[in-house]
């Protein structure tokens, strides 16, 4: 299957999300660029929102959810625009910020980036057949079948888990299911590029102009350095997979721009203070919904800013309360002392789950966090640049130099999870992380790529000060160029392209799937029927009979607990001749076949057991008969129990 026919799964995956901005223009009378930003938040809202009415409504969801909700939005937008003053928010916005040629350079550094990394993202992904071969998409990828089969809701995925898990991903992704009729795993590749390609940098876009307010050349940067990252987004796409995290931290940006601006003490912010809260608890929401992880992260991004924003008040001896309104400086107030009570309790709720060993030494964690890079990969040359004169240009605008707080402990926190020994110290900073590297480095991109546009804004500046305007654009659109060609062309993009190619390949000795056991599941829907219930074990790979074959199965994902009778199965299925328990247990989770795939295993926990005896030797074992089989894999059917 060739790119091309991955076409409609991309262009419904990007629409899912952008649908809101033509609302939130028209209606809301919001500027172009904060409405393409906000209308991904608003849009994983509307899916997630209408996954759980559906559920609680005991009904399969679907696009008419969806639709419904959306529909619900559109009105109540209207009816609020017509309710207010009819320029109130118009009014709150300075001419710059509602200008829609503000969008342009942006929207073309992105198109720039696109067109000159878009091929090295698509080689490093394979096709839009691969799949992640980690640990996690075992979950990922049958949640997403079961969300497409209208389970949807984040309250309810059972029987993969049943505890309450934000499934804003997965819904996204079913939806492009369901409207695109892709596979699960395109729908998968087209949730990662439309987050690595639009969401993210508009996003980002948007934050860069409230906080930045950069010329022509740093708007046209966004695009290319937002994918020189070697840290976020594609990182997590192979990491994991962590697809719920990469999504919510692309969403951040809009918390932190919201947040910004009604912390900013500016006579003209880009957002009145009604809107402001508005917008930030929507994106918020999103965030939380997406992964509740990313919403800690923007929360520590904002905390320092919330503080000095007080200390300004105090200042004033209340005279200028934030924003002119003393319940929102009390709002703050009430962040600032709750959130490291928030952080701290959910530290120590995970800790024991944080403990790692160190792979670099201080001195080298330290220097990635100063150059931009992560995880032992070279630096990308155009990022570190930017980055440093980003960093210099910090220390010297008072306005500005705050954000190198949040930049201080996020980095703290990467050095301790990759090169110090676990100790309550380093818990304290790296645990609500669970102390990956690979989170908190992800989280440092949020803020190391728009340093990296301040820097190359203020180089671009020195050049073009004395330049007409038409030839100081000529000089941005080269540099965006510059910036793609050269970072793409760097070691430490060239790394992660080839560590996603191998994350996504089907070696002969792949984790999860190699091609012989793939080739026997794509077969199950002509080798079994649609109502069958399958026998696997998930440490081999066999629970994605459920998400590339539609055929249930005993065993969902290896960190989700087989009910008693399919636990039975597990440890006793080849003695089904003999044993009458087994047929009993068959008969309740109506198993009929059993899929036993290659020896190896996933790698797990180092200690874990010997699981799923009762599915060896069945080739010699009586009571079964082939069915089907590929390699040193084979699909028996149960025929012991009549």
């Amino acid at each position: 299957m060739a790119w091309a026919e991955a076409v409609p799964a991309i262009l419904v995956a990007a629409l899912a999300l952008l649908w809101p901005a033509p609302a939130l223009v028209v209606a809301l009378r919001l500027p172009p660029l904060a409405a393409m930003a906000i209308a991904a938040p608003v849009g994983i809202l509307v899916l997630v929102t209408s996954a759980a009415a559906a559920g609680f409504a005991g009904q399969p969801w679907g696009w008419p959810w969806v639709a419904g909700l959306a529909a619900i939005l559109v009105v109540g937008l209207v009816a609020a625009r017509r309710l207010a003053h009819r320029n109130r928010i118009a009014a709150d916005l300075p001419a710059g910020h509602r200008s829609p040629r503000i969008l342009a350079p942006y929207l073309a550094g992105m198109a720039i980036a696109t067109g000159l990394v878009g091929g090295s993202v698509l080689d490093a992904l394979g096709g839009p057949l691969t799949f992640a071969q980690r640990y996690d998409n075992v979950f990922h990828l049958n949640a997403i079948h079961l969300a497409s089969m209208g389970h949807a809701s984040s309250f309810d995925l059972s029987p993969l888990t049943h505890n309450f898990y934000p499934a804003a991903w997965h819904d996204w992704a079913a939806f492009v299911v369901q409207v695109a009729g892709a596979d699960v795993r395109t729908a998968t590749h087209a949730g990662t590029l439309v987050v690595a390609f639009l969401v993210w940098p508009l996003g980002l876009a948007w934050f860069v102009e409230t906080v930045l307010s950069p010329g022509m050349a740093g708007r046209l940067a966004v695009g290319p350095l937002a994918l020189a990252s070697v840290s976020f987004p594609l990182t997590l796409a192979g990491w994991g997979p962590l697809y719920p995290n990469m999504l919510g931290l692309a969403l951040v940006p809009v918390v932190l721009a919201a947040g910004w601006d009604l912390l900013d003490r500016r006579e003209t912010p880009a957002l009145g203070l009604g809107s402001g809260l508005t917008v930030a608890v929507l994106a918020g929401a999103a965030v939380a919904l997406s992964h509740p992880n990313a919403a800690l992260s923007a929360g520590l991004v904002l905390w320092p800013i919330a503080i000095v924003a007080l200390v300004g008040v105090a200042r004033s001896r209340g005279r200028a309360p934030l924003r002119g309104s003393r319940l929102w400086t009390l709002a703050v107030a009430g962040f600032v002392v709750v959130f490291p009570v928030a952080w701290v309790v959910m530290g120590n709720s995970i800790a024991a789950g944080s403990i790692r060993w160190p792979f670099t030494t201080p001195d080298v964690a330290l220097a990635e966090v100063l150059t931009g890079t992560s995880l032992l990969h070279p630096a990308v040359p155009v990022l570190t640049i930017g980055l440093v004169a980003g960093l210099v240009v910090l220390c010297f605008v008072p306005r500005l130099r705050v954000l190198l707080a949040p930049f201080a402990l996020v980095g703290v926190a990467y050095v301790g999870a990759a090169a110090l020994e676990t100790s309550p110290g380093v818990l304290l900073f790296t645990a609500p992380y669970y102390s990956d590297p690979y989170r908190i480095a992800a989280v440092l991109a949020l803020l190391t790529v728009p340093f990296a546009v301040l820097g190359w804004d203020r180089v671009a500046t020195l050049l073009t000060d004395r330049l007409p305007t038409r030839a100081a654009t000529v000089l941005g659109v080269v540099l965006a160029v510059g910036l793609a060609t050269t970072a793409t062309a760097s070691g430490g993009l060239r790394m992660l392209y080839g560590e996603l190619r191998a994350d996504y390949s089907v070696p002969a000795d792949a984790r999860i799937l190699n091609p012989d056991e793939l080739a026997l599941i794509e077969r199950l829907p002509t080798t079994t029927q649609p109502d069958d219930v399958l026998v696997v074990n998930a440490w081999q790979g066999g629970a994605l009979a459920y998400a590339f074959a539609d055929r249930r199965v005993t065993d969902w994902y290896m960190n989700t607990p087989p009910s008693e009778a399919a636990q039975y199965l597990h440890d006793h299925l080849n003695e089904v001749a003999s044993d009458p328990a087994v047929c009993a247990a068959l008969a309740e989770t109506g198993a009929r076949y059993a899929l036993v795939l290659d020896p190896f295993e996933i790698p797990g926990p180092a200690d874990r057991e010997p699981t799923h005896l009762g599915l060896r030797g069945l080739d010699t074992a009586p009571g079964f008969e082939r069915v089907d089989a590929e390699g040193t894999s084979a699909l028996y059917l149960i025929t012991a129990c009549g």
